[in-house]
């Protein structure tokens, strides 16, 4: 009996030591693999961000502190085609769950910016879009691909003070499937806008972007972070130990 006690003891502590050493280096490719970046310090700090039609002028910190800030140009829309200044990372992943929160202000007729997931070999994409204008309802959320919705109606509010919204997006992807939610200013819940289906052919780019659709005027876009749900940056390596020891200690 005793024997058997001992090893026991030897394979339990030798499973522990597998898992703490499996745990450091599963936290390590996660935090490598993950698509998340906090836009602070004055760079990007996710080596895998790429720009297609990078803006002239852009800046992390200087002009809010915490944001990656765009300047955007004219003709930069998303609709018959991406002409966008888009921020992105490449990505064959089969499901990801991102969100961000942004500042936007625009003296146009026309000004586009938000989350993307497109396919260049498909030369579509899933959008969730804010889309500020000046006359009518002011602002738009739409979900859409190219030249289409994703299936409801666009949610629109008219705003009080013209041409200036605070606004956060939420896109989960889940094989073909994508839901879509927003959260406006001092909301705590977010705001369900719907789920799609919708084939994109991988490698996929995956971010966010910001563009004057029309000929003329301004957008400024300040995004706060890029957040990664799956693969979270920040969770440290001492939480999956924990977690590990427990699913240990209930085997043995």
């Amino acid at each position: 009996m005793k024997n058997r006690n001992f090893w026991k003891i030897v394979c339990y502590s030798a499973i522990v030591c597998l898992f703490t050493s499996m745990s450091a280096w599963i936290g390590t490719a996660d935090a490598a693999e993950s698509f998340g970046d906090t836009f602070e310090g004055g760079k990007l700090k996710n080596p895998n961000w790429k720009w297609q039609n990078e803006p002239p002028t852009w800046d992390i910190d200087e002009t809010r502190k915490g944001f990656l800030t765009i300047d955007s140009e004219n003709n930069r829309n998303v609709w018959a085609s991406d002409a966008s200044h888009f921020l992105y990372q490449e990505t064959e992943a089969d499901m990801f769950d991102v969100e961000t929160h942004f500042f936007a202000k625009w003296d146009t007729n026309s000004g586009v910016n938000g989350l993307l997931v497109k396919s260049p070999a498909d030369n579509n994409w899933v959008t969730i879009k804010f889309w500020g204008r000046d006359a009518g309802p002011r602002g738009h959320i739409q979900y859409q691909t190219k030249q289409a919705g994703m299936g409801p109606p666009d949610v629109q509010w008219r705003f009080g003070d013209w041409g200036d919204i605070e606004l956060s997006f939420r896109l989960k992807k889940e094989g073909d499937k994508y839901t879509a939610w927003y959260k406006a200013e001092g909301d705590e819940d977010w705001m369900d806008i719907g789920e799609g289906t919708f084939a994109l052919t991988p490698p996929l780019w995956l971010g966010i972007y910001a563009g004057v659709a029309s000929g003329t005027g301004n957008l400024e876009v300040g995004y706060e972070y890029f957040r990664d749900n799956i693969n979270v940056t920040d969770v440290e390596p001492e939480g999956k130990v924990a977690t590990t020891w427990g699913m240990v200690k209930s085997r043995y």
